[in-house]
């Protein structure tokens, strides 16, 4: 009967696109969605990982976490390498802690790994294990594709990973590395968890009409959204076969209100025009800047559950002018600060919708201005497959 019901919501969502669902309400609460997501999304694309900032140092290393996967992240003298957190032996997580320095080294036996992931030492090898070289040769982590932009890592945990310029278009990828040359070292990062789908934040984010309202007395009292006042066509003319590429962008969302220099703009030189800049790509890395590239707020999404998000955010900023006129944790920590009232604006709508969705039985409707969340569902169940 489920099954039945799934099948006569998708087609009838699919050729009614008037109508048209952003997804069936199942995808944001189905453990079984999920499964796919892990299986088609986090575990075939390119996914953020982290900055280099957070390992600057030769031995310095970092656990992450990619859709279901625990992976950790390492620096060597001449490169960085990502792997399983898993010893091969008896499969005990290798790395305990967020952030580290040191050696690869089990916990559970003391086995021993280089950074590249081939096995160092097993202790009383001679005695105890008596390996056959091919099984010696097994005896390695399991090692991921990674690629560095500028600042930021990317991961892709498929043995044959595409190439990441199939995934994001050259605008994207040389905006990345370009404000990555202006970037100061440090950064400030926090975590929390949230109930509520984690594409839910995202097909918000694509959003152009909600800031006027949800965000009324915080983001857009200081921000001209340009998209709110663009005279739409009917959906089905925006209607498009996206591939990948289309399902990230980078763009000027909108111009601040004020035009007034503040402090901050005499101390740091922007990346970028003066203006508010979005980058939201596929399918779970949010960048925004509100000041043309001068400081910006990062925001990445990870499912726990299909009603749970764990989210990591950072903020991070230009080099100064003269270093010395800036104290650059107090400005990180104002900037983490200044987008937290945006931010609980947002995730509160988030975990309303998802209250509802889990409790009703009516499905969404779509607006004509909302053509690039409608086109990027369409991709959405060209991968998942269900």
């Amino acid at each position: 009967m489920i099954s039945l019901r799934r099948t006569i919501d998708f087609f009838s969502s699919f050729f009614n696109q008037e109508q048209h669902s952003y997804l069936p309400r199942y995808c944001y609460i189905s453990d079984e969605i999920l499964k796919k997501e892990n299986n088609f999304l986090f575990g075939k694309l390119w996914m953020f990982a982290g900055l280099t900032n957070e390992i600057p140092k030769t031995g310095n290393w970092m656990v992450k976490k990619i859709g279901f996967k625990e992976i950790f992240i390492i620096r060597d003298k001449d490169n960085i390498y990502c792997h399983e957190n898993v010893c091969p032996h008896r499969n005990k997580r290798l790395k305990t802690d967020d952030y580290g320095t040191g050696p690869i080294v089990c916990g559970y036996h003391a086995w021993s790994f280089k950074p590249n992931g081939e096995l160092n030492k097993i202790p009383q090898f001679d005695k105890s294990y008596l390996l056959t070289p091919k099984q010696q040769k097994k005896a390695c982590l399991q090692n991921y594709k990674i690629e560095i932009l500028g600042n930021f890592i990317f991961v892709n945990l498929n043995k044959n990973p595409i190439e990441i310029e199939k995934q994001f278009d050259g605008k994207i990828i040389k905006s990345l590395k370009l404000l990555s040359m202006r970037l100061h070292k440090s950064y400030k990062s926090e975590r929390e968890t949230r109930n509520f789908n984690w594409k839910l934040n995202f097909e918000n984010l694509r959003d152009a009409m909600h800031p006027a309202v949800v965000h009324a007395k915080t983001l857009a009292k200081n921000i001209e959204m340009s998209e709110q006042h663009v005279q739409q066509m009917p959906l089905k003319k925006n209607l498009k076969k996206f591939n990948l590429s289309q399902c990230s962008y980078f763009a000027k969302d909108g111009e601040p209100n004020n035009k007034n220099k503040t402090h901050i703009d005499s101390l740091i030189k922007p990346s970028f025009g003066f203006g508010y800049y979005n980058w939201v790509l596929f399918p779970n890395f949010h960048l925004a800047t509100p000041d043309g590239g001068r400081t910006f707020y990062l925001e990445v999404h990870n499912p726990s559950s299909p009603s749970q998000t764990d989210i990591i955010h950072y903020s991070i900023a230009n080099k100064p002018i003269e270093e010395e006129d800036v104290f650059f944790d107090e400005l990180l920590e104002h900037r983490l600060r200044g987008t937290r009232p945006v931010m609980e604006e947002d995730y509160s709508i988030c975990e309303e919708v998802q209250f509802t969705l889990a409790n009703t039985e009516k499905e969404q409707m779509i607006g004509a201005y909302e053509h690039y969340n409608a086109n990027i569902s369409n991709f959405y169940r060209s991968i998942i497959k269900f």
